[in-house]
């Protein structure tokens, strides 16, 4: 049945108008309230225990696929089939096949995975409503102190604002987040996620894996982090974050999260494209367990819930959380938190939390956790750590040990690579510069001859190679001034303590002074003495350390020591010619071995023996380590696809988007993909900002209008399955799209004035009212400007723009897409017929 589509609620930017809801259940017919099918539960049988009531055909029809007998019947047919094909398919830690999971057994095979390879806690999820499972005491309060834990955990996530009725096959309010919390970090997090999705079936040599800047930061917990987006094929499937803070506390030691968003990750694996279909297991579809539960309680955040009555829970949990803070009680206190959090977010939802009142209420939340935090550390402390302690490490003393280098016979290249996890794209143009600069000043200094200074990075590495660097610094001949004679020297001649330790330190004998005056007619003791030259190892041993602990980056974390760096500092090779140089930066030996690119949970070793081997060395370990080498292999790639659909990729995107993709991948492979013709109908605006900023894809257009081409084109990192990856690309584009095209439709159902009106829901500011009020105050200042202006004759064209000026943050194209605010005006001012 083609039932009337639930109308989303508009919202301004981050802030939800509360009037002119629609009220879903009023005028609609009496299926529409009950069409979940009517389902009762039986003894377990081979055909499974969800029965369909004879009574309800309408809930078989409605409801498609996966409610039924037959489904059922064909959903195990699927997995027999399924059980029978290996191609493609990853392979275990023993080498076993590992097929496509249902949804239960995804969580027991991470379950597992976690349990067995770094002893994690199986815990359970939390008993009030968290938004994320970083919420969960098992992370917020477990990664203060100095405790270990290892901790995984599947948590119902619950985000109000995310409700959709069920419609959005990508998004909803309800979702399953697995969380996994390692402290301190073990130092191959990474890897061990790698080898967490080939459990889950996902062959990571066929897909491209990425790591893509995304920190975190909770300011209603005051938390933060730093990390990434992984994605899969272009899809975000987990997040990776360090730990930096947590209820305003400094973490020490540092603790990885791990976040899967196992919805979106099974629907991937099982190849649905809507969260209903997913397998729960062998008999029962995701949609037969939460779809109802979905529809109702995106009715209640959206519609129903009292915005009155939840700011007085907000206040009534805030007060008592307080109140059990004063009485030494963390846990339950940190439970009242988690419900104010909760309460706070039906508001958002009900788009009842206007600017100011948002600072406010983040204000309270901030507060209660720093308490909570501050007093469960306390109360660990009085148990005696019961876990133990692990602390960060103080690394200075151990670079001290490292120095000592063996010279060179004559000038040789010297190369410098600091390898990390993935930096951020614009930090690794950043550093590579810093690294040149400080390397070229430091070599200055030191007095060591050299040629030219290459610099350059890719996500993983930022080098430095120097050509025909100096074994050593040239001998040389100096004066060394000491004191003045009539401290050198007694009434009698004879040489004091002063000027004896003064030749003691220059090696010279008394007879070797000479006096000499001043400017001022005051004599001195001069030396002339010989200087030889230390070796250039010797000299860079010791210096080196300073140089990578001074790099300066846009945020700078910890991981296992108190060092910093933009990312953890994996290693280093330091080489001047065949030999090392021998130091330690941010607690990383250097030493001659590189790594390469990821291949699975296996990560493969470069041994470089020589400085002026190191390009040779990259390129045939497939890594394109030179920055401008790699941004010009995109571009020509890129637009050779382009061209070969008939079209051209945009001149401004050279700019916009070619440098960070650039520092996103170490050996890039464009591939073309292609998307429906029937998207095009949407504005040319919403498909690039979908395109460009949320997938890092080229767009492609006609050369000869501009017009855009149903193609696109992404840049994969090394050796993959292209067909795959295409797949998975096109995919993603698709539910974007989607997401974009729903939104769109949705605004398209009124004027641009319309929406006007919804701005009374969101504050300005407390002392000035709502955003309606400030969009009032303009439309009275309009005309009056123009008469003084002398522009009478635009005085009503001035009021018309005046008055849709900000009605466009109320639509929700403008809410999921905020950069296109004043660009979506205008398309639906014309739209209505506005004068141009």
């Amino acid at each position: 049945l083609d039932l009337p589509r639930t109308p989303r609620r508009s919202k301004v930017g981050q802030q939800r108008g509360v009037r002119g809801r629609s009220r879903m259940l009023a005028g609609t017919p009496t299926y529409w309230k009950t069409w979940f099918p009517a389902i009762r539960l039986g003894a377990p049988k081979k055909t499974g225990f969800l029965r369909e009531t004879p009574s309800t055909p309408f809930a078989r029809r409605r409801c498609g696929a996966g409610f039924g007998t037959n489904n059922l019947q064909r959903t195990r047919a699927l997995r027999q089939q399924e059980s029978s094909v290996s191609e493609g398919r990853s392979t275990g830690s023993k080498g076993e096949a590992v097929g496509v999971p249902t949804f239960q057994q995804a969580i027991q095979r991470l379950q597992n995975y976690w349990s067995e390879k770094t002893k994690c806690v199986v815990w359970l999820p939390h008993s009030t409503e968290v938004g994320a499972g970083t919420m969960n005491p098992a992370t917020f309060l477990r990664v203060l102190g100095p405790e270990p834990w290892h901790v995984c955990y599947p948590e119902p996530s619950i985000r109000p604002d995310d409700s959709r009725f069920g419609d959005n096959p990508n998004r909803v309010q309800r979702h399953t987040q697995f969380q996994v919390i390692l402290k301190p970090e073990p130092g191959n997090a990474q890897e061990l996620l790698l080898g967490s999705l080939e459990v889950l079936g996902i062959n990571v040599k066929k897909h491209d894996v990425r790591f893509v800047e995304d920190n975190w930061e909770s300011p209603a917990l005051g938390s933060w982090g730093l990390g990434w987006e992984v994605w899969l094929d272009g899809m975000e499937i987990t997040q990776f974050t360090y730990f930096q803070q947590a209820g305003g506390m400094q973490t020490d030691p540092v603790s990885v999260e791990i976040t899967y968003g196992l919805e979106r990750i099974l629907m991937s694996l099982q190849g649905v494209n809507h969260f209903k279909d997913i397998r729960y297991n062998d008999d029962v579809t995701y949609g037969e367990l939460f779809l109802q539960n979905e529809y109702e309680m995106s009715c209640y955040n959206i519609n129903e819930a009292s915005v009155e009555d939840a700011r007085k829970r907000f206040q009534l949990f805030y007060k008592e959380g307080m109140e059990l803070v004063e009485k030494k009680l963390p846990v339950p206190a940190y439970d009242y938190l988690l419900k104010a959090s909760h309460a706070f977010n039906v508001l958002d939802a009900r788009g009842a939390v206007g600017v100011t009142e948002r600072a406010k209420l983040f204000g309270q939340m901030r507060n209660l956790s720093r308490d909570c935090a501050e007093l469960w550390v306390e109360r660990r402390e009085e148990l005696g750590f019961p876990l133990g302690q692990s602390r960060l490490g103080d690394l200075g003393d151990a670079a001290a040990e490292a120095c000592g280098s063996e010279p060179l016979g004559s000038a040789q290249d010297f190369l410098l690579e600091l390898g990390s996890e993935e930096l951020p794209a614009d930090e690794v143009s950043s550093a590579a510069g810093q690294v040149s600069a400080r390397l070229r000043e430091l070599l200055a200094e030191l007095r060591l001859e050299h040629g030219e200074v290459v610099a350059s990075g890719t996500p993983r590495r930022i080098f430095a190679v120097v050509r025909g660097l100096s074994p050593k610094q040239e001998d040389r001949v100096e004066e060394v001034r000491g004191p003045p004679a009539k401290i050198a020297f007694d009434g009698e001649g004879n040489p004091t303590k002063a000027v004896l330790g003064y030749c003691k330190k220059n090696g010279v004998g008394v007879e070797d002074i000479e006096l000499k005056a001043d400017k001022k007619g005051v004599e001195y003791c001069w030396v002339t003495k010989s200087v030889r030259g230390e070796a250039t190892g010797d000299l860079l041993s010791a210096r080196l350390p300073d140089l990578v602990s001074k790099l300066q980056f846009r945020k700078s974390m910890r991981w296992s020591s108190r060092a910093t760096y933009s990312r953890p500092l994996r290693w280093i090779v330091a080489l001047h010619g065949d030999s090392v140089v021998p130091f330690v930066a941010c607690g990383v030996q250097s030493g001659r071995t590189s790594l390469g690119l990821r291949d699975g949970f296996h990560v493969p070793e470069i041994e470089i023996p020589t400085a002026s081997g190191y390009f040779g060395q990259m390129e045939g370990s497939s890594l394109m380590v030179d920055m401008e080498e790699r941004r010009g292999a995109i571009w020509a790639q890129s637009q050779a696809l382009a061209a070969a659909a008939g079209g051209v990729i945009p001149e401004g995107m050279r700019q916009e988007l070619l440098p960070e993709v650039t520092n996103l991948v170490e050996y890039p492979t464009a591939i073309m993909g292609s998307f429906a013709q029937d998207f095009l109908k949407l504005p040319k605006e919403i498909l690039v900002m979908v395109m460009k900023k949320h997938q890092r894809y080229f767009p492609v257009e006609d050369a000869k209008t501009g017009q855009l081409l149903p193609s696109f084109v992404t840049i994969a990192n090394g050796e993959i399955d292209e067909a795959t990856v295409r797949g998975g690309n096109e995919a993603v584009l698709t539910a974007r799209f989607e997401d974009a095209d729903f939104f769109y439709k949705l605004d398209m159902q009124k004027r641009l004035s319309d929406f006007r009106p919804l701005l009374e829901g969101t504050m300005f500011q407390k002392d000035l009212g709502t955003m309606l009020d400030k969009a009032d105050r303009t439309d009275a200042l309009v005309g009056d400007l123009a008469e003084a202006m002398g522009l009478a004759g635009a005085r009503e064209v001035a009021l018309q723009a005046s008055h849709l000026s900000r009605a466009d943050l109320a639509t929700s194209v403008v809410t999921e897409f905020t950069a296109l605010a004043g660009v979506m005006g205008k398309h639906y001012a014309l739209k209505d017929g506005a004068p141009v």
